[in-house]
């Protein structure tokens, strides 16, 4: 929308009232951050909104100076004192009588907001042209329309065995798989200026514990996670569950103790020993479309008898942490 299409139509919200998407304010607002997170927070819960400061109640103009600095305050505002923060619009209409601010809120698209108070979290909706708290169950209503409309993450989880990709669960007899020995090249020096480090870096990279070789009977087992739905997942957890008589080392133990360091693995997500039979990874974000697929590895010694054991892991994932938000019932 141009600037002569905007400033048309708020004029002519303007001239239609205050209503359950408009809101006029003047400049004092801007003084009173938990008035106008009220606002904006009962806009976001019900079907979205206007609130234009610098226009009186009556429809009139106050005269407002515009400021750079209170762009910055209501964008403050909204990240500060609202929960989850929310992205609002600010646009300037400037004329002779003086500037209006137009900050459009839109519906919340995950879960409802809350202002943030010294009593907990507050939820407000939008009745008519007044910021109302919600009865408790009007907010068991905006959660629960939450789990109607919003998208959902979809995880894939797929252990990695010797022979590549495996699905979730993998069948081994020990007697038979065995890992082929290969020689382990030396990590890469680390990002140095001088000779001098240059030269450190070679010898540190030759020390014999660098370049460990896993033994025939440990066998690498990783996994590879994916989320092929439409929204993130949040506070991904991944457990493996290997038969007790099978003994589980990280993969640092195996490979050796400082490659991990000299590589640079920033970007992985590590597979952790709960005890010698569990395994366990976390994600905290998740995006959707995307996928992690450089778990560490692990090394299983499965016991030596013939028989098949069989290693099972499963994904959980929380995306509506109700528990843990501390509601206002006002």
């Amino acid at each position: 929308m141009n600037e002569t299409n905007e400033s048309k139509l708020i004029y002519e919200l303007i001239a239609n009232g205050e209503n359950q998407t408009v809101e006029f304010k003047r400049s004092s607002i801007l003084s009173n951050p938990i008035e106008l997170a009220k606002t904006m927070v009962a806009f976001a819960n019900t079907n979205g909104g206007r609130i234009l400061i610098g226009v009186c109640d009556d429809g009139t103009l106050e005269g407002l100076q515009a400021d750079k600095r209170h762009e910055e305050f209501i964008m403050n505002v909204a990240r500060d004192r609202c929960e989850p923060p929310l992205i609002p619009q600010f646009s300037v209409i400037s004329k002779a009588e003086g500037a209006i601010y137009v900050v459009k809120v839109l519906r919340f698209q995950a879960l409802p907001h809350a202002v943030k108070t010294r009593d907990g979290l507050v939820y407000y909706i939008r009745v008519g042209s007044t910021d109302r708290p919600t009865s408790p169950a009007e907010l068991a209503l905006l959660f629960e329309s939450v789990k109607k409309e919003m998208k959902k993450p979809k995880l894939e989880l797929r252990l990695i065995g010797p022979e590549g990709n495996v699905g979730n669960e993998i069948t081994v007899q020990p007697k038979f798989v065995k890992i082929k020995k290969e020689k382990v090249k030396s990590p890469p020096p680390l990002p140095l200026y001088t000779k001098q480090m240059a030269e450190l870096s070679r010898v540190i990279s030759s020390f014999p514990f660098l370049q460990k070789k896993p033994s025939e009977d440990l066998v690498p087992i990783g996994i590879q996670l994916s989320n092929i739905g439409e929204a993130p997942a949040y506070g991904v957890r991944v457990f493996l569950k290997f038969p007790e008589d099978c003994k589980l080392y990280e993969e640092h133990e195996v490979v050796g103790g400082l490659e991990r360091l000299l590589r640079g693995s920033s970007s992985t997500v590590g597979l952790f020993l709960t005890n010698e039979h569990e395994a366990k990874a976390r994600v905290e974000v998740l995006g959707n479309d995307l996928q992690v697929e450089n778990f560490e590895k692990i090394y299983v010694r499965f016991p030596e008898k013939e028989q098949e054991c069989t290693v099972k892991a499963r994904v959980t994932q929380y995306n509506f942490p109700l528990k843990n938000l501390n509601l206002k019932f006002t």
